[in-house]
């Protein structure tokens, strides 16, 4: 009866309902995180975790939204080529993220929108919200009022690129 119908249904389940596999996913995408500040594997990093939201989808979510405050930090390196993968793979991870989520990510945008966050980053910060809204636009809403003053106050910033 049953007990030849439960382990087949657990085999062709989704990632949801296999722990094992989101745990591999965890590993793999904390692995990848930890390479982001390393100057040679930064890029390569970025560029994987921009994969895996595109190719895994709603099973790696929980994951990457963890991770999108470093990921959005790297948009800070020296390196052009790091900021520019971060920018992408930032926007990847908005373009595949829940509207349910959004909340959970408001803390790295008010990092990234901080006085004492650096021109860059705060001008990353910026398209990705820009990006998120687009997609989201009701869950958006719901976080101006916790969004608008540190835009505006971005109004007045000294770099004209911001």
């Amino acid at each position: 009866g049953s007990s030849f119908f439960l382990p087949k249904l657990i085999s062709s389940a989704s990632p949801f309902l296999c722990p094992v596999m989101a745990a591999e996913l965890k590993a793999e995408i904390e692995g990848l995180v930890a390479k982001i500040s390393d100057k040679a594997a930064g890029q390569s990093a970025l560029e994987s975790l921009a994969k895996i939201a595109e190719e895994k989808g709603r099973p790696a979510e929980p994951f990457l939204v963890a991770a999108f405050p470093k990921i959005l930090e790297a948009s800070n390196d020296k390196s052009k080529n790091v900021k520019d993968a971060a920018v992408v793979t930032s926007k990847t991870i908005m373009g595949m993220v829940s509207p349910f989520a959004v909340e959970m990510l408001l803390p790295a945008f008010l990092n990234g929108l901080a006085v004492k966050a650096k021109p860059p980053q705060k001008e990353a910060t910026l398209q990705i919200i820009s990006a998120l809204a687009a997609k989201a636009p009701r869950a958006v809403g719901y976080l101006l009022v916790n969004l608008v003053s540190p835009v505006a106050d971005l109004t007045c910033d000294i770099k004209k690129e911001v």
